[in-house]
């Protein structure tokens, strides 16, 4: 080898050896010494899960030294990232009477939860709006085949979400009330009230005044500037008489009715009797064992055990709402599913599935089913989770509002829903004030629920 040949050779490997002692010089000063090369950390997914309520706040009696008796939400998203390490959950807590309101503000600004719940007749104008995502084709399916009610999820004929919730009103009254006041039957137990008149006359007994005439023990409480509170237990009384909200085609409304008239009428009997007034509290009336009879819905159960310890087994029955001409109650619902301007899509409605829809070999339920069932309180609407919760729902407590269900009229699914029902709040209230007769308020009522009405369900 000629001595140019031998020089090319030298300067070569001398060149190829600095550059890979380089190399190597900078991969051991990024790692450290004794440290191998780790592989990328894959960046999560988050999946934000807007909520109305939080486990601390929802699921009243069911903690013990300090823990949950039973899982909760946080509980089952813990459980799927477990399974899929890939996600990750946040919950955003939107409080009730901002819910409607705050994801419409969130769609507009592009700053939306994944997933949400909301009461159905607000889905309605979030589904105008373009803010919910339409389901799958397997979830619509889903739906239509398991669950024993679609009105709530359903839209102009389509199916906008998957049912959660399925509540209906009941009469909760408060046994030793009614004991110490003398109504009784035969056997000295409570004699509960079948028909409204019963329940006018049970109220009136009970009520208590105080010298100036004010009430301080309800025969029978409403709860002033809450529709719940309001309009809820006068549709009770209406769908009992016969009577209907809306038309079918959502066109009219109905409430100035002759069946809608005397059903007023009959609730401003109980005022005119000294069974009420329209300054009870509903919630902490009962709660303090101040109130022996309310119309609510299933999910209040822990919060009544909670505000009456021990006395609540002993002290509190459910039965149907009384009616006029025949049994019968109002059904309402919310639905879940995944908003239009998620950055997930995929991946929520994939949590949905499993959470919703996945059957658990050993219960034959769903996880949100029994998170439903026990620890809130609710009825599930998915037939296999009221089948697979039979031992949970048929308590002295849950029973009769499972058994109305078959009673129940769902309310309906209208655009600008919140404003109807306000209306018809405000004018009932001004009937239990005595500025206006039982005709004159659901009259103009009606009247102004009409002007609604017809800007988005033209008579035919």
């Amino acid at each position: 080898m000629s001595r140019e040949v031998k020089t090319i050779a030298f300067f070569a490997l001398l060149f190829l050896t600095i550059f890979i002692s380089g190399c190597v010089t900078q991969e051991d000063v990024s790692l450290g010494a004794g440290e191998t090369q780790q592989p990328e950390v894959q960046e999560k997914t988050k999946l934000v899960y807007a909520v109305h309520w939080m486990d601390e706040t929802q699921i009243n009696g069911t903690y013990e030294n300090g823990e949950l008796k039973s899982k909760g939400l946080v509980h089952y998203l813990n459980e799927y990232e477990e399974l899929h390490p890939e996600i990750e959950f946040e919950i955003m807590q939107i409080t009730y009477s901002e819910y409607e309101s705050k994801l419409r503000i969130l769609h507009e600004l592009d700053e939306v939860p994944d997933i949400y719940q909301v009461y159905s007749t607000w889905g309605v104008s979030h589904q105008n709006l373009g803010i919910l995502d339409e389901p799958p084709q397997e979830i619509k399916d889903d739906v239509a085949q398991n669950y024993t009610s679609t009105a709530g999820v359903t839209i102009n004929g389509d199916t906008w979400g998957i049912p959660t919730e399925i509540n209906v009103f009941a009469l909760l009254y408060n046994k030793a009330l009614f004991k110490e006041a003398g109504v009784i039957d035969e056997q000295g137990e409570p004699k509960i009230p079948v028909t409204w008149n019963e329940l006018i006359d049970a109220a009136s007994k009970i009520t208590k005044k105080d010298s100036e005439g004010n009430i301080i023990q309800y025969g029978f409480a409403f709860s002033k500037g809450m529709d719940w509170g309001v309009v809820d237990p006068f549709l009770c009384l209406l769908v009992s008489n016969g009577g209907k909200y809306l038309s079918d085609d959502n066109s009219q409304c109905l409430v100035n009715s002759s069946e809608g008239v005397e059903a007023l009428e009959k609730i401003l009997e109980l005022f005119s009797k000294g069974g009420t007034d329209a300054y009870g509290d509903v919630i902490s009336g009962f709660g303090e064992g101040k109130t022996a009879m309310i119309l609510m819905p299933p999910w209040v159960e822990g919060m009544f055990r909670d505000a009456l310890g021990d006395k609540f087994d002993t002290d509190v029955g459910v039965a149907p709402v009384p009616y006029l001409k025949k049994p019968g109650t109002l059904q309402y619902s919310w639905f879940m599913g995944v908003l239009s301007k998620s950055k997930h899509k995929k991946e929520a409605w994939e949590f949905l599935r499993w959470f919703t829809s996945e059957i658990q070999p050993k219960t034959g339920t769903t996880r949100y089913g029994d998170l439903l069932t026990d620890p809130i309180g609710a009825i599930p609407s998915r037939r296999s989770d009221i089948e697979g919760n039979k031992d949970k729902l048929n308590t002295p407590f849950k029973r009769v509002f499972v058994e109305e269900l078959e009673n129940s009229v769902p309310e309906p699914n209208i655009m600008q829903a919140s404003q109807v029902k306000n209306i018809l709040m405000g004018e009932i209230e001004s009937a239990w004030a005595g500025e206006k007769t039982a005709k004159e308020s659901l009259d103009s009522a009606c009247a102004k629920i009409n002007e609604i009405l017809a800007k988005y369900y033209p008579q035919k």
